[in-house]
């Protein structure tokens, strides 16, 4: 029932809550827990958290735009903070003429809680969503919400996720816009040295598509990465365009500190660098 009604709304908008900042899990991995990202990711994961973790993360995105996020997990708890700014833009008339500049603004704050029911981890957070275009500012509320069951042998974890359930307050002029919900169902095998999963995702704007891919660890201190997505693979270009949905990075661990870096390549777009750095666990 609930799919069927957010498939009627016609006017989306935030289109960055879409857009995901963090290297950590190369871009997916909804059905993953306790790595100071569940908040962000899927709000079922916080009821398998029992460590404290502090996390920050930057994407530079195409057109030199960029997004930021910020963490912090304890136990069952998780805030998070997002941001997305444009760089600073020429303002014009009807005539080409210039007179100034500005800038594109978005930021959200993310509060979840994590609990368990008959076995199963649930979650929910709340989110505000406030976006500013020069002059002109918008204001939204939503949520998220998850669920996750473990099977400890043979390491199996599957997930389930809504995210941003939620709609705008305070329009921009008039049009009061839904936030782009993304409805993902994931699976994950966790292994000593790594893990491998899938998820199935279902985003506000586009058809069905599949996220797939893993880490595997090298050593205690490094790891590789990658991911490939159905969706972002639509980016299509000459020759090797198809590569359009690929992710791949690296990660170093030492101690309770975590580094990671993946890119994705968009061609003609340009290429996402994201950097993650955490500590905890």
């Amino acid at each position: 029932m609930l799919v069927t009604i957010i498939s009627l709304i016609s006017t989306i908008g935030f289109e960055f809550l879409s857009v995901d900042p963090v290297a950590e899990r190369a871009g997916m991995g909804y059905a993953l827990h306790s790595d100071g990202y569940d908040v962000h990711y899927n709000p079922g994961g916080l009821a398998f958290s029992d460590n404290t973790f502090y996390s920050v993360s930057y994407l530079n995105y195409f057109d030199d735009t960029h997004f930021g996020y910020l963490g912090y997990e304890q136990r069952q708890v998780g805030l998070g903070l997002r941001y997305f700014y444009s760089g600073s833009m020429k303002k014009v008339d009807e005539y080409q003429q210039e007179y100034g500049t500005f800038g594109v603004y978005h930021i959200d704050i993310n509060v979840g809680k994590g609990f368990f029911y008959k076995g199963i981890g649930l979650g929910i957070s709340l989110k505000g969503v406030y976006a500013s275009i020069d002059s002109l500012n918008a204001l939204g509320i939503g949520a998220d919400v998850g669920a996750m069951y473990r099977i400890p042998d043979p390491g199996i974890q599957l997930g389930f996720a809504v995210k941003n359930i939620g709609y705008g307050i305070k329009a921009f002029i008039e049009s009061q816009e839904m936030f782009p919900y993304e409805i993902t169902l994931s699976a994950a095998k966790v292994f000593d040295s790594g893990w491998f999963g899938l998820d199935l995702v279902k985003p506000a704007v586009l058809g069905f598509g599949a996220r797939f891919g893993g880490v595997y660890q090298i050593n205690p201190l490094l790891n590789v990465k990658a991911s490939y997505s159905t969706l972002l693979s639509a980016i299509r270009t000459e020759g090797i365009g198809f590569l359009a949905g690929l992710t791949v990075g690296l990660g170093i661990t030492k101690d309770r500190l975590t580094v990671n870096y993946s890119y994705s390549p968009y061609f003609d777009l340009g290429g996402g660098h994201r950097i993650s750095i955490s500590f905890g666990g």
